[in-house]
Formats: structure tokens, C-alpha cells, sequence
């Protein structure tokens, strides 16, 4: 596969808009041909939903690399700083982000619930998606934040900050992974996550701490629900763990800002 990609606009936002309709499309052929193996693998469907949901990126990811013919080394790291390196330098302060964001997050679930309420049905769904059993983890905190952020920051994110300004790609590549997520809940969640996660790729320019922040807060989400901590409480919670919380998040902006700007201008 080449160095180089053959088309650096495309998608632009409106494609982008129409290649979510395909994964949508992906997704309900897959759905089809894997409802037998679900059975036979002994897997919740809506278990499986989330493993389909995964693929589907993968589909449509692997069309879109053919097609634009960018190797593997041009989407997730084109830089001369090693990938350890990166991943060492910016481990700490993008820890430190993950259990405020948890925090707020399930905050903003609360308000979208309260103006939404969640049916029976959607609520089963919803707990099948974090459930402990393996194939649900292996989705959510391995699969979907390779798969995913290849696509919509490798492949959509990159060709918008070739198109538009900085703020105006992060916002539009933010708005269509929410709508990727198919529903209102996820879809508010999905498009403020995104908005950091595109920040993140365009100081960075690499796909690896992207990747690192999108499965560690999938798994302090599959984490909070084993330990039943999050909506079904009703409560913020105690205020030292919003305070060390938010303390550890500003702690870690400031550390990621100041060692994003010294690497964009290096």
C-alpha cells in the first residue's frame, strides 16, 4: 500500500454525512447474516449488536483505506516520534481526564433521560452493551476504539482539517459520530466525546492517544455499571470524588495542552 493519500479531501462533510447511511446499511446486512451465528455462538443479540455495530466500522473503515490507498503508518502515526514514546508522554494526563469525563457524562445521560425516558426495551439494551460477559468488553473497550477512531478521526477528521478551519472540522466530525451512535442517548454522549477526541487528533496528528482515551473511558463506563455506580442512583454522588475528579481533569488539560503546543510547534 502506498505512502500516500489518493484523494486527501474526501469525505468531505456531506459525504461523511452519506457514508454513515452505508454504515448503517453494513450494519443491518451484518445483522441479517450474523443473527443465526449469534445463536450458535450462545451470545445475547443484543450483546451482539454492539460486536455488529463494531464490525460495521471495520467494513466500511477497510473500503475507505483501499480506496484511498493510505498505509497504516500515514493513518495512525506519521510523525518521527515513536509510538511508545507518544504513548508514555501523554498516558498520565489523559488519565487524569477519564473519571471527571465519566462523571459528566453520566450527568449529561441524566439530562437526556429526563427529557427522553428510556422504554424497557431500551434500557435492556443499554445494560447488554456494558455487560461483563467477554464479547461486550472486547467490543467496547478494545474493538470500537480502534475501529471507530480509525474511521472518524482517521479517515473523516483528517480530510475535513484539509477542508475547513480546525474548529469547524472538529465540531462537524464530532456531530456525525454522535449520529453514527443511531440514537439519542448515545448521540449526546458520543458528540461531546468526540469534540474532545478531535481535539486530541489535531494537536496530536496521532490516532494512538485517541485511541488510549476512547478505551479507557469505555472501560471506566463498563466499570461504573459492574459496580452499579451511575443512574440508577439518582444522586451525584460524594463531592470529594467530583472535586479530586475535576481537580485531576484540570491537572490533565493543562498538562496535554502544554505538551500538545510544544509538539506542534516542534
Amino acid at each position: 500500500m502506498s505512502n500516500s493519500d489518493r484523494d486527501p479531501t474526501f469525505p468531505n462533510a456531506l459525504e461523511a454525512i452519506f457514508l454513515v447511511v452505508v454504515l448503517f446499511g453494513v450494519e443491518y446486512v451484518l445483522s441479517a447474516a450474523l443473527y443465526d451465528a449469534s445463536h450458535a455462538w450462545h451470545l445475547d443479540p443484543r450483546s451482539a449488536g454492539g460486536v455488529i455495530a463494531v464490525l460495521s466500522n471495520g467494513v466500511l473503515f477497510t473500503a475507505l483505506l483501499y480506496y484511498k490507498r493510505m498505509s497504516y503508518r500515514q493513518l495512525f502515526h506519521p510523525g518521527h516520534q515513536s509510538v511508545v514514546a507518544t504513548i508514555a508522554t501523554l498516558a498520565l494526563p489523559i488519565l487524569l481526564l477519564v473519571p471527571a469525563l465519566n462523571l459528566a457524562m453520566e450527568q449529561v445521560d441524566r439530562v437526556v433521560i429526563w427529557f427522553f425516558p428510556l422504554s424497557s426495551a431500551q434500557e435492556a439494551a443499554f445494560e447488554a452493551m456494558v455487560a461483563s460477559s467477554l464479547a461486550p468488553l472486547i467490543s467496547a473497550c478494545i474493538l470500537a476504539p480502534v475501529l471507530e477512531e480509525m474511521l472518524f478521526r482517521g479517515i473523516m477528521l483528517r480530510s475535513f482539517l484539509q477542508q475547513y478551519s480546525r474548529g469547524r472540522a472538529i465540531v462537524l466530525s464530532a456531530i456525525i459520530f454522535g449520529m453514527a451512535h443511531l440514537n439519542i442517548y448515545q448521540f449526546a454522549v458520543a458528540t461531546l466525546l468526540g469534540l474532545l477526541l478531535g481535539w486530541l487528533y489535531e494537536r496530536s496528528r496521532s490516532l494512538w492517544p485517541c485511541i488510549f482515551l476512547h478505551a479507557a473511558y469505555n472501560a471506566a463506563v463498563a466499570w461504573s455499571s459492574a459496580q452499579d455506580i451511575g443512574l440508577s442512583e439518582g444522586a451525584l454522588g460524594p463531592v470529594p470524588t467530583w472535586l479530586l475528579s475535576f481537580a485531576g481533569a484540570f491537572a490533565g488539560m493543562l498538562l496535554l495542552r502544554k505538551m500538545l503546543a510544544s509538539r506542534t510547534a516542534g
